[in-house]
C-alpha cells in the first residue's frame, strides 16, 4: 500500500487513537507519564495534533519545562504518527533514527502544550515527520522538530 492509498482509504483518526492506547498507556512507563491526548487529525495536511500537560516533575531548576521533556514530547508525538503510518505500510515498529529539536520559548507549569506532527516525506523504509510545539492558550510556538523514523518490517 502506498502513502497516498493510506491517506485516502483509512480512518487514521481511529488508528492514531489505538496507537496511543497501545504504545503510550502502559502503566508506570515514561510515555504514560507524559499523558498524551489526541486532539485532531487533518488528512489534507497529513497531520495530527496532540495535547500534553506540563507537570511539576517535568520542570527544570528554574521552573520551566526541561528541554529533555520537550524533546520527549516531540519524539512521542511525531513517533506515534510515524508508527501509525508505519504499521499501515506493513511495518511492526518505527523507531526514531534521528530527532532534531529547536527550542524557541520557555514553557511554564500552567501551560498545556499542543504538538502538531506532519508527515513530510516517506520512502521505502524511512518516514520524515516535522513538528511544532505550541502553547494551547496563546498559540505561541515554543519548539520545532524534525524526526526520521525507520519502518521495521518482519
Amino acid at each position: 500500500m502506498t502513502i497516498e492509498e493510506i491517506f485516502k482509504q483509512h480512518d487514521l483518526e481511529e488508528k492514531i487513537k489505538n496507537t496511543i492506547e497501545g504504545v503510550s498507556k502502559k502503566p508506570g512507563r515514561f510515555n504514560e507519564m507524559l499523558d498524551i491526548q489526541f486532539v485532531e487529525y487533518n488528512s489534507q495536511e497529513r497531520s495530527v495534533i496532540f495535547e500534553l500537560p506540563v507537570n511539576e516533575w517535568e520542570l527544570n531548576p528554574v521552573d520551566v519545562l526541561h528541554g529533555g521533556i520537550t524533546a520527549a514530547m516531540m519524539d512521542l508525538s511525531l513517533g506515534l504518527f510515524a508508527n501509525t503510518i508505519g504499521w499501515l505500510l506493513g511495518g511492526v515498529f518505527s523507531p526514531t533514527v534521528n530527532l532534531n529539536v529547536n527550542y524557541l520559548l520557555p514553557v511554564s507549569l500552567k501551560d498545556k502544550v499542543l504538538v502538531k506532527a506532519q508527515l513530510v516525506s516517506s520512502g521505502r523504509s524511512l518516514l520524515t515527520v516535522n513538528g511544532q510545539a505550541m502553547i494551547k492558550e496563546s498559540g505561541q510556538i515554543v519548539a520545532t522538530a524534525s524526526g526520521t523514523y525507520k519502518v521495521i518490517r518482519k
